[in-house]
């Protein structure tokens, strides 16, 4: 196992959120010892005045889950019993000292099953449990910091965004993944500008991260993303224009639109992948934007894609998009193609084509 006070950022760039499998335990430790008659109360005390034997034999009752075990969590009055659970989480040690445990407290669920006690309403006090975890995400240890902002993302208290901001500048690349994915459940507006802003330091994997947390976010996080969705960077460009297909917000329809006609062909047709989600409420939108300006071979291709999806799912929109279609397929599209679409228009509005529900426009006339 790595150095508990090892500080160089260099050695944890890679460096996981869960502890590496453990070597072999000797003969001795194979077989868990008897876990005594001690009441999971006592224990608890015990083993926040750093006694291992004891911490050991109040976490198997926790795993038993017995009611006795979450009640002593619950009225511990001072921190250092969740210190303690935070440390042996995140490094595997007691109170700063090295801890063989028995075999049932080495699995990824024992871990999971502790973080639960610092879940709101799951044992411990939510104001102790929210200060243990801020504290460990200042920590020095680095995985100290990478799980405290895991829990607190499972916790998800807009109060902690600030503290999550910052440690999406920390040195380390496991704790700034994990403060990327803790910031998407927070539901906090104020998330969405550090996020937008940590792309560009991104590798992919992190980049993916931010993606989901935006997505995560939901309709709080779209007016940032349609405002970076015009960055230089195709790459950002990119994920903004896939985030917002995801989120499905009708606000992000004329951003959608217009990145048909992006100058990299990727994000291009990023946009055509999700704008037929959107249904009739974007055929408006992309004949706006054919109508705007000259389309590019990108515009015609993408946008006939999205016609053609819509008309081959709602019928009623065929008579009036099909010659569209073939006009952007054809090789003098650039002519015609911004009279079509305006004609297009006038014609589904006045025969009152995009007000039809979606079942009246499955079905050809």
């Amino acid at each position: 196992m790595m150095s508990n006070t090892d500080p160089s950022a260099q050695r944890f760039q890679d460096m996981p959120l869960e502890l590496p499998p453990t070597s072999p335990p000797p003969s001795s430790a194979v077989e868990t010892p008897p876990i005594g008659e001690t009441p999971p109360q006592e224990l608890a005390h015990q083993a926040a005045d750093g006694h291992r034997g004891a911490a050991w034999r109040f976490m198997i009752w926790i795993l038993k889950n017995d009611p006795r075990a979450v009640v002593a969590v619950s009225s511990m009055d001072d921190d250092r019993l969740a210190e303690h659970l935070l440390e042996f989480i995140a490094l595997g040690t007691w109170a700063q000292k090295p801890f063989v445990v028995p075999l049932p407290l080495r699995s990824a669920y024992t871990r999971t099953r502790l973080r639960t006690l610092f879940m709101p309403g799951a044992g411990m006090d939510s104001d102790r449990a929210q200060r243990v975890l801020l504290a460990g995400l200042h920590d020095y240890r680095p995985l100290m910091r990478a799980n405290a902002a895991y829990i607190l993302g499972q916790v998800g208290k807009r109060s902690v965004v600030p503290d999550l901001i910052a440690a999406l500048r920390d040195p380390i690349t496991a704790v700034r993944m994990q403060a990327a994915k803790a910031l998407g459940y927070t539901g906090d507006p104020e998330a969405v500008a550090p996020l937008l802003g940590a792309f560009p330091r991104a590798d992919e994997h992190m980049g993916s991260l931010i993606f989901h947390s935006l997505v995560q976010l939901g309709s709080v996080a779209v007016p940032g993303i349609i405002e970076a969705s015009t960055h230089n960077s195709a790459w950002i460009r990119w994920y903004c224009i896939r985030a917002l297909g995801e989120i499905n917000d009708e606000r992000a329809l004329p951003t959608l639109a217009q990145a048909l006609n992006d100058t990299d062909h990727g994000v291009a047709w990023m946009a055509a992948k999700n704008l037929p989600p959107f249904g009739p409420r974007c055929v408006k939108p992309i004949l706006q934007a054919l109508m705007a300006k000259e389309p590019s071979p990108w515009l015609a291709e993408t946008a006939g894609y999205v016609f053609h999806q819509l008309y081959q799912r709602y019928g009623r929109l065929k008579p009036y998009l099909s010659p569209l279609v073939e006009e952007l397929n054809s090789t003098t599209f650039h002519r015609m193609t911004g009279l079509l679409a305006w004609q297009t228009l006038e014609k589904l509005e006045a025969d009152h084509i995009l007000s039809l529900t979606l079942q009246e426009l499955a079905h050809e006339s």
